[in-house]
């Protein structure tokens, strides 16, 4: 006859045997039946999910969490665990590496209930796994993702450059994501991809980007969806037929906000920009752009937008600055080069600096665009209609505005 001690160990093994573990971006709604205290008020907005069938014999459960083959040394994560359902999930928050697979032991010890204590004895189960990626690709595949399913409650979260470039295998599907480091790509040719859905930036940077292209040019060739939170710095950018941007070459029905573009080189054919090349329809929000160098051949440079004609009167650049190191083309201008539909809103721009345009648009100061002697950026009062409280902040050692989300970036 299987002893009671027996039973309780093969209950248990039975239910780690048949578990799946489940990378998720946060516990979700409550479990009935079930409380997890961590231990040392452990803290993590990500973990894993552990689907569970308790013995009928004990509610009484330790979950910990190593990191490697065994259950060696100290856990990452250990919670006690009262669980009264007969089955359920519990959620252990751990912040494992986002940026490729990790290995991790669960230990599981069941306790007799204390009036059991001479009947039953206590049973442990160690599992060991390693973390697969979320976004639907084979282990092993260069810059999967490891946290996040693409959709707007759960990105897929950027944490490398592998990353970065395995983007592209998901650009086109509407899905989300969220950078969390800043990304340096030297010594790299970039391979940039035409883009649909949401990237948040973070408050992280990407510099030192270097690609030539026979398409549109910049991090995003085009762009169609909303671009937010991300800057641009150091990079150097060609193409030979079309349009050109530090951040994105041409856009479609796209939204740019709080995004930046420093000490850029770009160099196109058409339109070529510190935000965006060339747009179909776009509106750019609380951005700017210092330092960058914009060339084209056949039509504007800018230093927020290279052409900003689209034909759409939806079309906008709000609460924006440029102030470019130098502008090469016939249709230029400092805030955007080619101007046609749209509207312009407390835009800003130096009327003492050399850049090779003097004017807001190769159409002169359109409405909506104002001229300041360079220092007069040092102060925040000549920038109306900007939020100094929580969008933008006074930079004393740069003399000119910045962006509070590079302050505090998300998950850095």
């Amino acid at each position: 006859m299987m002893s009671r001690a027996v039973r309780l160990r093969r209950l248990l093994t039975a239910s780690l045997t048949a578990g799946m573990f489940l990378l998720t971006a946060s516990a979700g709604a409550a479990q009935s039946g079930i409380t997890v205290t961590v231990q040392d008020n452990y803290q993590a907005d990500y973990g894993v999910t552990i689907p569970f069938t308790r013995s009928p014999r004990t509610t009484d459960y330790t979950f910990s969490l190593y990191e490697g083959g065994s259950a060696a040394g100290t856990p990452a994560v250990s919670a006690k665990v009262e669980m009264t359902a007969a089955q359920g999930d519990v959620y252990l928050p751990l912040a494992y590496d986002i940026t490729g697979p990790q290995s991790y032991t669960l230990k599981i010890e069941a306790r007799p209930l204390p009036g059991r204590l001479g009947t039953d004895t206590a049973a442990v189960r160690e599992f060991s796994f390693t973390t697969k990626p979320t976004c639907g690709c084979a282990s092993g595949t260069a810059g999967a993702f490891y946290r996040g399913s693409g959709s707007a409650a759960d990105p897929f979260y950027v944490g490398s450059q592998q990353q970065l470039a395995h983007v592209s295998a998901h650009a086109r599907d509407g899905s989300t994501f969220l950078q969390t480091v800043d990304i340096d790509l030297a010594g790299n040719a970039w391979q940039n991809f035409a883009f649909i859905g949401t990237y948040d930036g973070g408050g992280h940077v990407v510099r030192n980007l270097k690609g030539s292209y026979s398409g549109s040019g910049g991090l995003f060739a085009s762009f169609v969806g909303t671009l937010m939170n991300l800057g641009v710095e150091n990079a150097n950018i060609t193409t030979t037929s079309a349009f050109a941007g530090a951040l994105v070459g041409s856009g479609q029905n796209v939204v740019i906000q709080c995004c930046y573009a420093k000490n850029c080189t770009v160099s196109a054919q058409g339109g070529a920009g510190g935000i965006l090349g060339d747009d179909l329809t776009a509106i750019i929000e609380d951005c700017y752009e210092v330092g960058g160098s914009y060339t084209c051949q056949g039509e504007g440079p800018g230093g927020i937008a290279g052409n900003f004609d689209g034909n759409q009167a939806e079309n906008a650049i709000r609460r924006c600055y440029a102030i470019p190191t130098r502008l090469t083309g016939p249709m230029k201008g400092i805030l955007a080069g080619k101007w046609n539909y749209g509207e312009m809103v407390n835009c800003y721009f130096p009327t003492n600096i050399s850049c090779g345009a003097t004017t807001a648009t190769y159409k002169g100061n359109v409405a909506g665009s104002t001229g300041l002697p360079l220092a007069s950026f040092s102060n925040a009062a000549n920038f109306s209609g900007w939020d100094f409280a929580n969008v933008w902040r006074m930079d004393a050692g740069a003399g000119r505005p910045v962006l509070r989300v590079f302050d505090n970036p998300k998950d850095s």
